[in-house]
């Protein structure tokens, strides 16, 4: 019998899990870090997160855990392995590597009006993504 495919918040808990132990940070650094960046979380958190007891997080806690454990939130979130099934919706399942692009705003899933999804860019990456201008990043501006 195969295992079920992974879903947002089973990834966001291997990730932490993974994440977390390669900072060498206990739960309780963790859930000391989210706290500093204004997410009440402690080690019982983590803890529940990590032993999937916790169905949930909420997009400021991907966010502020993305910001403690040095990572791009989608890293957090989406399966590192490109063939990894990944369950983006409760009725649909596709392979992680079409999730990422998706997520980045770079490629629609399959089904997607592509039309809908190019024109809801910023004008900015719009034209950072032809080469009109170089993105500035915020130290710069």
């Amino acid at each position: 019998m195969s295992t079920p495919p992974e879903g947002p918040t089973e990834a966001i808990a291997r990730r932490v899990t993974a994440l977390r132990q390669r900072k060498g940070l206990t739960r309780q650094q963790l859930g000391e870090a989210m706290a500093e960046r204004g997410v009440e979380w402690n080690r019982f958190t983590v803890s529940s997160l990590e032993n999937g007891k916790r169905q949930n997080v909420t997009v400021v806690e991907l966010l502020a855990l993305a910001r403690v454990l040095d990572v791009a939130p989608v890293h957090l979130f989406v399966p590192l392995e490109d063939d990894q099934p990944y369950r983006v919706t409760p009725k649909e399942t596709l392979p992680a590597h079409r999730i990422r692009p998706w997520v980045r705003g770079i490629a629609p899933l399959p089904g997607m009006d592509s039309r809908i999804f190019s024109t809801e860019v910023p004008l900015a990456e719009l034209r950072a993504w032809s080469g009109e201008e170089r993105p500035v990043p915020p130290e710069e501006a």
